[in-house]
């Protein structure tokens, strides 16, 4: 990390210690963090900012939920499923093991 980053660093620090302490509002916080951050993009490089968007209708918001499950399980790996349905399966029969148990005692 070089000079510029410390310094940007240390400044983004001190905002956030301001913001969460109550002394600056939240309007003003974003105005100086922005104001940072762009420092730093002038001096050297350029900073990403990826924005997640929201479905826009319902039917939108139906197809973003589609890919939860898929997500969870990987695409393609085959691997992560059957890791999957082995803790399910090993789960499920703790909890037969844990009826058995319980009712036989």
């Amino acid at each position: 990390m070089n000079e510029r980053e410390r310094m940007v660093n240390r400044d983004l620090g001190l905002l956030d210690e301001a913001h969460y302490g109550g002394r600056i509002a939240r309007a003003e916080y974003r105005a100086r963090r922005r104001n940072v951050l762009s420092a730093m993009r002038d001096s050297h490089g350029i900073t990403a900012r990826k924005a997640v968007r929201a479905p826009a209708g319902p039917a939108q918001a139906a197809d973003a939920g589609d890919d939860v499950l898929p997500a969870l399980l990987g695409r393609g790996g085959g691997a992560s499923r059957t890791l999957l349905i082995v803790f399910a399966a090993g789960a499920l029969v703790c909890a037969l093991l844990l009826g058995v148990l319980f009712f036989a005692g």
